[in-house]
């Protein structure tokens, strides 16, 4: 599904790959990193993690070169010499066309072996579409800027229903990956499918994107318990967002962009993210844009589809108690509550009290996980 861009011209390369596995041209030809490198990474990785306020991450895998199911045995090797300070929730990135016997042996051997506060499995990432900026998000009528593409659907909807209704069986959290509306609806379809034949209930599946959905699912989220994760930041509405992304789906799909509020409104939970490494590790510029739905300097005056904008407490639930009932994990994690972690964080300054296009300016001052000090700033 991965291209490599070429100048129409001269058919040389630009240099841009489009769609995540276009990466797969690259590693073809580059060195496999050595053990101890891969172990240099993460650990740089997990201190910026914490130098950004986290204390947990949902790796969902799948783009680009970060899909740390592979990487679980490395984790687990700085879990066991006291060097993971972040939380991890691991996902297993299932490829189409279908669900191998192969695929099921190696979730479940990682559910098996993985459990605990620090480190866990039992996660299964799907993709469904691409994305609207090229035109692989499927959707339902054809896209406004070039009426002979829709998208189209990277899994066979009857392969995609079986698969989703074996691993709910299994009692596996699904997250699938659904930026279009027809890639929507396709994966409520199979999580409502899933659901009936297996009778279960509470399993939280969920779409992580859902950059623009019909009228019609958006209260389907709270009527079959699917969980909407977003991520706030890709709302910016910067050049990408309304020069592009807006003129791709026209202004009736448009209207419903990013819509955290109205899912919630009609009975949905929502969770925030980042989807690093697309967009920075930093929550502070993704509470923001949920609050404000603006860029920096208050643009558009009107707001991005201002009708979705959140409170400042409701943006920061998303990121944090949301996040948590997402990941299972409300019981012990997601509030200053006792009986519950010790994961928290001391910031620079009340966001809930300074002018809301403020809040990209946060810092955090310390970062502690079970009760540790993970990060402390050199800031007075």
């Amino acid at each position: 599904m991965g291209s490599i861009v070429r100048d129409p011209q001269t058919g040389e390369p630009t240099g841009a790959l489009r769609e995540d596995d276009a990466i797969d041209l690259v590693k073809r030809v580059r060195p496999e990193a050595s053990r101890a490198e891969k172990l240099a990474a993460l650990r740089a990785g997990i201190k910026l993690a914490n130098e950004n306020g986290l204390t947990r991450v949902h790796a969902a895998g799948g783009h680009f070169e970060s899909n740390d199911f592979d990487k679980l045995e490395l984790y687990d090797e700085l879990r066991r010499h006291g060097e993971l300070t972040l939380r991890m929730y691991i996902a297993y990135f299932l490829n189409p066309p279908e669900l191998r016997q192969q695929d099921i042996d190696d979730i479940e051997d990682a559910r098996k072996k993985y459990s605990g506060d620090w480190l866990s499995a039992g996660v299964v990432k799907l993709r469904v579409d691409g994305v609207i900026e090229s035109h692989t998000a499927a959707m339902i009528e054809p896209y406004s800027d070039d009426p002979s593409l829709k998208g189209k659907l990277f899994w066979d909807p009857a392969k995609y229903n079986s698969a989703v209704a074996e691993l709910d069986k299994r009692g596996l959290q699904l997250f699938t990956h659904a930026i279009g509306d027809l890639a929507v609806r396709t994966a409520l379809d199979a999580y409502h499918h899933a659901e009936e034949v297996n009778h279960s209930s509470d399993r939280r599946p969920r779409i992580e994107h859902i950059e623009t959905v019909a009228t019609a699912d958006i209260p389907r989220f709270g009527k079959l318990g699917v969980i909407a994760s977003m991520q706030p930041l890709h709302a910016y509405p910067d050049a990408d967002t309304l020069d592009v992304w807006a003129r791709n789906v026209g202004p009736e799909r448009a209207s419903r962009g990013w819509s955290w509020k109205s899912i919630a409104d009609a009975g949905g939970r929502y969770a925030f993210g980042s989807d690093w490494p697309v967009v920075t590790l930093n929550p502070w510029e993704g509470v923001q844009t949920a609050v404000t739905r603006q860029t920096r300097e208050g643009k558009p005056e009107a707001g991005f589809v201002p009708s979705q904008r959140l409170t400042v407490a409701q943006a920061v639930e998303g990121y944090t108690l949301g996040a948590a009932f997402a990941g299972r994990r409300e019981k012990t994690e997601g509030s200053l509550e006792k009986g519950k972690l010790a994961d928290l964080i001391i910031v620079s300054q009340n966001i809930f009290e300074i002018d809301a296009h403020k809040i990209s300016e946060t810092k955090v001052r310390t970062t502690i996980v079970g009760g540790q000090v993970v990060y402390q700033s050199d800031a007075k």
